[in-house]
């Protein structure tokens, strides 16, 4: 038998044949001059300003780039969009599905040491 099962046998044991103490008026006060608290760290440090700062620059360089685009550039872009987007079309047969069973092996290449992991800590 486990040697969990068994210590748990034993306190539910104790629990049942021994009489419940009264509980003491200051448990409140103890417990509550046992609590620390500690300063909370600052919800937004020098990193996240940085890359804040880096993704904002990017959109702006983005908006000028296109603003400053001639016409015939944003035609031949719109045009390359509309090649792209049909190619997946197209390619949709194969894609969904390969993309699917990608997902699933990496997945799987995730939770299956963990699980094999845990198998042999049990053991």
């Amino acid at each position: 038998m486990d040697h969990r099962l068994d210590q748990d046998a034993l306190i539910e044991d104790a629990l049942k044949s021994q009489p419940l103490a009264p509980m003491p008026r200051s448990i409140t006060a103890n417990v509550m001059s046992r609590i620390q608290v500690e300063n909370r760290p600052a919800l937004v440090t020098w990193n996240d300003f940085a890359i804040a700062m880096v993704i904002a620059m990017t959109i702006g360089a983005l908006f000028i780039t296109i603003q400053s685009l001639p016409p015939v550039a944003l035609a031949k872009l719109r045009i390359q969009s509309i090649l792209l987007y049909q190619g997946f079309i197209v390619n949709a047969r194969w894609l969904v599905p390969s993309l699917f069973f990608g997902l699933a092996a990496f997945l799987s290449a995730l939770t299956i040491p963990m699980l094999l992991q845990m198998m042999r800590t049990r053991r």
